[in-house]
């Protein structure tokens, strides 16, 4: 399990034009030679002369050759010898599926805006990433290819299953007048939804019962903050982390604040029922307020406006902070501090409620990025072949995640797959058996997946301290089995609207999101009075928010 969220690609400038596809047709020094076997001859022009019988994962008889470009993530690993072009993922579209990946280029993630700004101009590839933003426009400009009929010729069952397993939303959002533009790089909504973490050895030292209200929770966060719970004799505890950021979609989510808002029935980045912007409605005020007397009595950080999430887990490590909201792989997060403390121990709990009205956590439309094909590309077939082949060596019933997706070495090997998606339930699946296993000891339903969190379990179980952040999130009463009790109980609110950026989020939302930042900032600080809400409230519709709803609603009127 991989310690970082990778944030999303920036959105990307509008293209200026379509070259032939595959671009620049001269072979690079090291295109007519296969990986394993030194002797694969590529194809220097795809053509359709050499289609391949519609089959999910037929091979193509002589061997095509795509074109991509593509960032690389942060902190991405390669064994020794190995690189983006020769890697077990690479080797895998050569041998199983005929398919030849050169990348015209790749840089680091900060960079790939500007890149493709530069380099599309000559040489436009046959694969891109692209977020919801940049995708309509290149539907508008007619430059990507239809894959509706492609698609459906060529899915598997396991992949078209994954891609409506959200209900539809993500292949939604990458269909445009009743056609498919491109392949959603799927992921979980359930998997944002935020749970509460708590130093439970600091609830022991203090004599504090877990928490069952939202009013408990702010009593454990004063006393952490005020009675020594380090016993060191120093007043250098805070009770509530957060960073600079403040919500999800501003930072990395550790130490965030949604979860929070959604005791008091708030939510501040998502469209709500009847289409209202949640990070203007009245609910947010109580909230705000609250932590603005956490503020003041220094239950948090004084210091928190200039801490990134990655410098509060330093804080949180180092035993400063002993209750956060984040994401149910925080965990992570947390481990060097457990193995640092063997008298540190953290559990994930339930968002608890401000009042008698149970509190219902809120779930974010969480596909971002989309694979698409140039409009110029000759098999255009391959990248839902390519789709196929991620998503069954990872998860489907032949899959290898040791080798695949995180080997034992522990080398996070799905960063290199064109594009990657999950099912969007795998996790609160794999929970769920994991904890089933451990209490019966029949490992007999798990698949390859699930019997590696399986194993790292039982290894926390038998003392391997290594393992613990594992355990937290797979085990009996781990951060996962608390969302899967959100599911279960109802206690969700879903994000209504999941279409592409609408004209004025795409040349307003910054605005919208800073000035939602900075007043938020103000209020939890003390330099702004709670009143300073309604001004927002006004100032966000006046730039740009009224005109955003007006489209959120005409676009569900007209989906």
């Amino acid at each position: 399990m991989s310690k970082k969220i990778l944030s999303i690609v920036l959105c990307l400038a509008m293209l200026i034009s379509l070259a032939a596809c595959g671009g620049n047709k001269e072979k690079s020094s090291d295109t007519s030679k296969d990986v394993t076997t030194g002797n694969t001859d590529v194809t220097e022009n795809n053509s359709k002369e050499n289609d391949v019988a519609a089959e999910p994962f037929g091979k193509y008889e002589t061997p095509i050759e795509l074109t991509a470009v593509r960032y690389l993530s942060d902190g991405i690993e390669f064994a020794e010898g190995e690189s983006i072009e020769n890697n077990v993922w690479s080797r895998a579209y050569e041998e199983d599926l005929g398919i030849k990946l050169k990348y015209l280029w790749t840089t680091p993630q900060s960079q790939y805006t500007q890149k493709l700004n530069v380099s599309i101009v000559t040489e436009v590839p046959d694969l891109m990433w692209v977020d919801a933003a940049q995708l309509k426009r290149m539907i508008e400009d007619d430059m990507l290819a239809d894959l509706t009929d492609v698609y459906d010729a060529y899915k598997a069952d396991f992949t078209d299953k994954v891609l409506h397993d959200d209900g539809g939303s993500a292949m939604q959002s990458a269909t445009f007048n009743g056609k498919l533009y491109a392949l959603p790089h799927i992921q979980s909504g359930y998997g944002s939804a935020e749970v509460l973490w708590i130093r439970t050895d600091w609830l022991s030292k203090l004599g504090l019962s877990e928490p069952k209200t939202m009013q408990d929770v702010l009593t454990i966060a004063r006393a952490f903050a005020t009675k020594d719970p380090d016993g060191n004799g120093k007043a250098d505890t805070y009770g509530l982390a957060i960073n600079k950021g403040l919500l999800a979609n501003n930072n990395l989510p550790f130490a965030v604040l949604d979860g929070f808002f959604n005791s008091y029935h708030a939510y501040p980045t998502i469209w709500v029922k009847d289409l209202a912007y949640g990070g203007i409605q009245p609910e947010m005020k109580n909230a705000l307020l609250e932590l603005q007397s956490l503020y003041k009595e220094g239950v948090i950080d004084m210091e928190f406006g200039v801490k990134d999430a990655s410098k509060v887990s330093e804080d949180v490590n180092a035993g400063k902070a002993g209750m956060l909201y984040g994401y149910f792989w925080n965990s992570g997060w947390l481990q060097d501090g457990v193995i640092n403390d063997s008298e540190a121990d953290w559990k994930a709990f339930p968002i608890l409620s401000a009042d008698d009205q149970a509190a219902k956590v809120m779930i974010p439309f969480a596909t971002t990025l989309y694979t698409v094909v140039s409009k110029e590309c000759k098999n255009p077939e391959a990248a839902v072949k390519m789709y196929n082949l991620v998503l069954e060596k990872n998860f489907g019933e032949t899959a290898e995640p040791s080798v695949y997706n995180v080997t034992k070495d522990n080398v996070a090997v799905f960063n290199y797959p064109f594009s990657y998606g999950e099912p969007p339930m795998k996790n609160l699946d794999a929970q769920t058996k994991v904890a089933k296993a451990l209490d019966s000891g029949d490992t007999s339903e798990l698949n390859a997946e699930e019997m590696g969190y399986y194993t790292n379990c039982k290894a926390y179980l038998d003392g391997d301290v290594n393992y613990w952040g594992n355990y937290n999130m797979y085990g009996t009463n781990g951060s996962l089995s608390v969302i899967n009790n959100y599911i279960a109980s109802g206690n969700t609110v879903a994000d209504e609207f999941f279409g592409a950026p609408t004209d004025g989020m795409a040349e307003k939302n910054a605005t919208l999101e800073k000035l939602q930042l900075e007043t938020f900032t103000k209020i939890i600080t003390g330099n702004a009075d709670i009143n300073e809400y309604d001004t927002y409230v006004q100032n966000w519709l006046d730039l740009g928010g009224k005109q955003i709803t007006d489209e959120v609603n005409q676009w569900f009127s007209e989906r």
